[in-house]
């Protein structure tokens, strides 16, 4: 039997395996304590009243993954030629603390790893993610300050990781996510809050980290001085460079329906399995950074780099309501323009460093392995959606959401436009506290010419536990 025939059924295992290992669970906890202990976390209370706590927690995701490669790819470790690969890796491993003191005072961090393959070896990317603190100034009002990610844009910006309805977040929501921040984390000052009872709104300004130069020629290099865009740059377009101007950033949301309170932490979900009620909700954010682009102009001896600012916007609406028999529908849609000068043009890879280029093949224009373009001057829409499942489905106490998201990219670097998408099932056997989930993921292939010419995949498996 092939790699791509055994992971193919990997989701139909599961829907007969985890059943019967999840029903043993619940016969073991019929009164299911766990479920209480999971969605409070492990909170110490600093007084007798519960005013004042120390709350714990952890996440943990465990990726297995079937891949198609871009063509022209290699494997990084033999150099021989790669059509697909597998590999495990975990995604993420995080330990939180929050302090909250009346909710007059909070203190957060969060400290761990995000990104762990199998070819990072031995080494570790682990560090503190988040580090901040934050005063309540006002009623239904705070600022906070430190390393944060109040980063404003849209509300899949602002969505915890075991909170999405795909697998993943899809990136271009993360403009400049490990150029000039730490996985969407930068230093600066943050207000938040809610005005006119129902507008939650959140505002900062930072100062983003330098951007790190990466060597080579090509469209979407990270590049941090007018020298290397000079020697290493296409004429007319656009790369991102290091400055040490502040960038400023928001986002703001109305409540139609349910009324979402106040956030605590930074992060928001994008699904409440119903347990909310009705909800819609309507925003738009932006983000800035003044000469945060460079375009190179003239590629001669007279060649020069034009400054660009960058510029970010989005608008999007959530809607979640509760159906027949504890079923529930979560839907989201989002439009996001982005100017960060002339065919600029951001490729990316999720935990790719397992694949190189391969010398004696033509690639793909996006480059080798899994990359793709994730973002661009032009627009992006997107509209996902997941339909969490009669209880009486499983009838055990354990759910089944199905869950589709397809994305739109236009970008004014590339010749024509793309479509992509994410499908899968989650099993949610505590909601998003344990479950597993499938996903299969299709990318564009762009050839020479800047068209799309074909469609490659990537089958997900994941494991998630948080508390």
């Amino acid at each position: 039997m092939n790699i791509r025939f055994s992971i193919s059924l990997l989701p139909i295992l599961l829907a007969f395996a985890i059943p019967s290992f999840a029903q043993e669970i619940d016969d073991d906890k019929r009164q299911d304590p766990l479920k209480e202990v999971l969605s409070k976390g492990l909170k110490i209370n600093l007084t007798e009243d519960g005013k004042n706590t120390l709350k714990f927690g952890m996440g943990f995701q465990m990726w297995a993954r079937y891949s198609d490669m871009n063509p022209g790819t290699a494997n990084a470790q033999t150099l021989e030629a790669a059509d697909s690969h597998f590999d495990f890796s975990i995604r993420r491993a995080r330990l939180t603390m929050m302090a909250n003191f009346d909710k007059k005072f909070i203190f957060f961090t969060q400290f761990g790893n995000t990104s762990l393959p199998f070819y990072a070896g031995q080494t570790s990317n682990t560090f503190f993610h988040d580090f901040w603190g934050k005063v309540r100034i006002a009623n239904n009002t705070y600022l906070g300050a430190g390393q944060h990610a109040y980063s404003g844009l849209s509300r899949l910006t602002d969505i915890a990781y075991s909170g999405t309805l795909a697998i993943d977040n899809p990136g271009f929501s993360f403009p400049n996510v490990n150029v000039n921040d730490k996985f969407v984390r930068q230093l600066g000052v943050f207000l938040h809050g809610k005005v006119l009872g129902r507008l939650n709104y959140e505002l900062a300004v930072n100062q983003p980290y330098p951007a790190a130069y990466v060597a080579g020629k090509g469209i979407g290099n990270k590049v941090a001085k007018d020298q290397d865009i000079i020697e290493g740059g296409v004429n007319n377009t656009a790369y991102n460079r290091g400055n040490s101007s502040l960038s400023q950033r928001g986002y703001a949301s109305w409540s139609f329906l349910y009324n979402e309170p106040v956030k605590m932490g930074h992060s928001t979900s994008l699904t409440y399995f119903g347990k909310k009620g009705k909800i819609l909700n309507v925003g738009a954010g932006f983000q800035y950074h003044n000469n945060a682009s460079g375009v190179l102009r003239n590629a001669d001896a007279e060649a020069y780099v034009e400054k660009h600012h960058q510029l970010a916007l989005a608008a999007d609406i959530f809607f979640e309501t509760p159906l027949a028999k504890g079923s529930a529908l979560s839907a989201y849609g989002s439009f996001y323009h982005y100017d960060y000068g002339d065919n600029y043009l951001w490729k990316t890879t999720v935990m790719g460093g397992f694949a190189t280029a391969n010398p004696t093949e033509e690639q793909a224009l996006q480059g080798h392995g899994i990359q793709q373009y994730t973002l661009g001057t032009g627009n992006i829409a997107t509209i996902q959606a997941g339909y969490l499942m009669p209880e009486t489905l499983l009838n055990n106490g354990h759910r089944l959401m199905p869950f589709a998201a397809v994305y739109y990219k236009d970008f004014d670097g590339l010749n024509g436009d793309s479509w992509q998408g994410d499908f899968g099932l989650h099993y949610l056997i505590y909601g998003n506290n344990m479950k597993v989930s499938a996903q299969y993921s299709s990318r564009p292939i762009y050839n020479s010419e800047a068209v799309v010419e074909d469609h490659e995949g990537m089958w997900l498996l994941q494991l998630q536990l948080k508390l």
